[in-house]
């Protein structure tokens, strides 16, 4: 019995490890390891200048209704990230570490969940053309950088009015679920095994 109950906890522990991407229900789809949310529509504001899709990013309001009683708003979206340390360097994912990857919210999506345009995963409606971030190009005030879902190449100094696709992302979870249920099984089984200790002593 305490063999079970210790391969049980250890095998929790594991499952909690391992970073995934959570489909939250409502059309919101929660990255554990950088923390954010990403609506799973990937086109729903169309093929637009920069500037364009920063506003609608920013004016995005979404009504989550899962829990009832009129719901809860969201209205704090952005473009996401591809510098989010602020360090002016752009790294490329395809030739990092998984933490140094993290950088770059964009890179870390397809090089580390492997969602691709052939290879959606828990989204939707990926194109295979350029996506805005919020990352603009430094040596170029009028230039943003960009990232494209059908290989995963990135770039910067595309003028800020030319056309590219926007997926909307925020900071933090909007799971309504305040305890995972894998943290409350990994207690319990932490709580079981120690009664069976003090039982048998």
């Amino acid at each position: 019995m305490k063999r079970i109950l210790t391969a049980l906890v250890l095998g929790v522990a594991a499952s909690t490890a391992n970073a995934m991407l959570f489909d939250r229900g409502g059309g919101f789809i929660y990255d554990d390891v950088l923390d954010i949310t990403w609506i799973q529509n990937a086109n729903a504001n169309g093929f637009k200048t920069w500037n364009n899709q920063v506003d609608w990013a920013a004016g995005l309001s979404i009504v989550d209704t899962r829990s009832g009683a009129g719901g809860v708003t969201y209205n704090d979206w952005r473009l996401p990230n591809m510098d989010v340390n602020d360090d002016v360097t752009i790294v490329d994912c395809s030739l990092v570490d998984e933490v140094t990857c993290r950088d770059n919210e964009y890179g870390y999506l397809y090089y580390q969940y492997n969602v691709t345009v052939l290879s959606p995963g828990l989204f939707t409606n990926i194109q295979v053309h350029a996506y805005w971030p919020s990352t603009e190009f430094a040596p170029v005030p009028s230039a943003a950088w960009f990232f494209f879902f059908g290989n995963g190449s990135q770039g910067g100094g595309s003028s800020k009015a030319n056309g590219g696709f926007a997926w909307a992302v925020r900071s933090g979870d909007v799971s309504a679920v305040p305890v995972p249920a894998a943290v409350w099984l990994f207690g319990s089984a932490l709580g079981l095994l120690g009664w069976i200790r003090r039982k048998a002593a």
